[in-house]
């Protein structure tokens, strides 16, 4: 990792492979967005975004390897290797965070077009 994760999405990424939704309220804000451009799907407030991480790792068995962190002009940049129950596991995804107050505020997850041979 080139950069070091913030706490908030440190706690985000890890949950992933612990399918602990009961960690988003320590990471995520109230009032935050995802946009899961993958499945074309917007969750809105932290009610929404709980009920989707666990809907997600309870079908797909998600385990997730970060392989690099970067920071862009203050948006986290994730590059995350994920396998599962899903097509194409295992799978590159770009999650994009947004961190105010120490929290998550926003993330725009996309799939990445690389093929990853294992």
């Amino acid at each position: 990792m080139s950069f070091p994760l913030p706490k908030p999405i440190a706690i985000y990424m890890d949950s992933l492979n612990t399918n602990d939704n009961l960690v988003i309220d320590e990471c995520i804000a109230k009032d935050a967005h995802v946009h899961d451009i993958g499945e074309n799907n917007h969750f809105n407030g932290i009610e929404a975004i709980r009920k989707w991480r666990g809907d997600s790792n309870d079908e797909f068995k998600l385990i997730s390897k970060i392989t690099k962190v970067e920071d862009k002009h203050g948006i986290v940049i994730v590059t995350s290797l994920t396998s599962g129950n899903f097509p194409g596991s295992p799978q590159l995804f770009y999650y994009f965070f947004t961190v105010a107050d120490n929290l998550i505020t926003n993330i725009e997850i996309v799939p990445g077009e690389e093929n990853v041979i294992l």
